[in-house]
């Protein structure tokens, strides 16, 4: 267990550069109830402009911001030492995810998280291309 209420499910760790926090990363996310249920999202998030959903809904690829507002924070924390081209899967406790509130419609209060993220690679907002 990487801290605790977060587990590290699976870690490819990648080659490029460490990612930071305060940057903007191209990033694929998937999220799954405990259950096995994909979390199904109606539109994308992150910079919206940039995003695009995939797998009917349960996949985001956008541009994110690492930092705390944009992420919640067991993803957030479990990101700490990925690398640009990384996958990781995480399991989350409800704590550190959406906790007792959930996310009406999408996700149920108190609800176990898994998350699968990849850095796709770093992005340059005042171009919106990758540096």
């Amino acid at each position: 267990m990487a801290r605790s209420g977060i587990r590290i499910l699976d870690d490819a760790p990648g080659a490029g550069a460490p990612v930071e926090r305060q940057r903007v990363y191209r990033v694929r996310l998937k999220l799954w109830l405990n259950n096995g249920d994909p979390v199904v999202w109606e539109r994308p998030f992150g910079l919206v402009d940039r995003a695009r959903l995939e797998d009917d809904g349960a996949t985001v690829v956008t541009d994110l911001r690492v930092d705390r507002e944009n992420l919640f924070a067991g993803l957030f924390q479990g990101i700490d030492g990925m690398r640009v081209g990384g996958r990781r899967k995480l399991k989350i406790s409800p704590h550190l995810a959406y906790g007792a509130r959930g996310i009406p419609g999408r996700v149920p209060p108190n609800a176990v998280i898994v998350a699968e993220i990849e850095f796709i690679e770093e992005r340059d907002m005042r171009e919106g291309a990758a540096k």
